[in-house]
C-alpha cells in the first residue's frame, strides 16, 4: 500500500514539471502585453509559436507591430529581443541563441501560421526595422500619455 502511495506521489510531483503549451501560450501573451501594451494603444497578439524553451509572439499595435522572441527561464518567459521579418528565419533565430531544432521548428510553424494572417497585418509587423533587445525607444515613440 505504501508503495502505491509513494508511486502516486512521485507521479504527481513529476506532473508539476510537464510543460503545458496552453498555459505557456497564455504566459507568453501576458508577457507580451506587459512589455508593449497600454490602454491607449491596445495590442493584437498572435500567433504564438513555442518550441522547447523558446517562443515567438507576433504582435501589432496601431499601425506598427513586430515579433517578440521569448526564452523560458527560472522565472518564466522572458523577452530576449524584438524584431520584424528577420527573426522569422531559422538562421537568425540560431544567432539569437535558439537551438537548431527549435529554430527550424519555430520558423516553419510561424510561416504556416502567418500564411493565414491578413496582408495588412503582416505589413504592420514588417515595419519594425532592425532588432531591439528592449523597447524603451519604441515606447517613447508612442507618446507620454500611455
Amino acid at each position: 500500500m505504501h508503495r502505491w502511495l509513494a508511486l502516486a506521489g512521485a507521479i504527481a510531483l513529476a506532473g508539476c514539471t510537464i510543460q503545458n503549451p496552453v498555459v505557456d501560450e497564455g504566459r507568453i501573451r501576458d508577457a507580451t502585453e506587459s512589455h508593449f501594451g497600454s490602454s491607449r494603444f491596445p495590442l493584437d497578439i498572435g500567433p504564438v509559436v513555442i518550441s522547447g524553451d523558446h517562443a515567438i509572439a507576433d504582435w501589432t499595435q496601431g499601425d506598427f507591430g513586430g515579433r517578440a522572441l521569448f526564452e523560458r527561464g527560472s522565472y518564466g518567459w522572458m523577452l530576449l529581443l524584438c524584431s520584424g521579418d528577420s527573426i522569422r528565419h531559422a538562421a537568425n533565430l540560431k544567432r539569437a541563441g535558439v537551438p537548431d531544432f527549435n529554430a527550424g521548428y519555430i520558423a516553419d510553424q510561424l510561416a504556416k501560421a502567418e500564411a493565414a494572417l491578413p496582408r495588412e497585418r503582416l505589413a504592420r509587423m514588417k515595419r519594425f526595422v532592425g532588432t531591439a533587445a528592449d523597447h524603451e525607444n519604441y515606447i517613447k515613440t508612442l507618446g507620454n500619455n500611455q
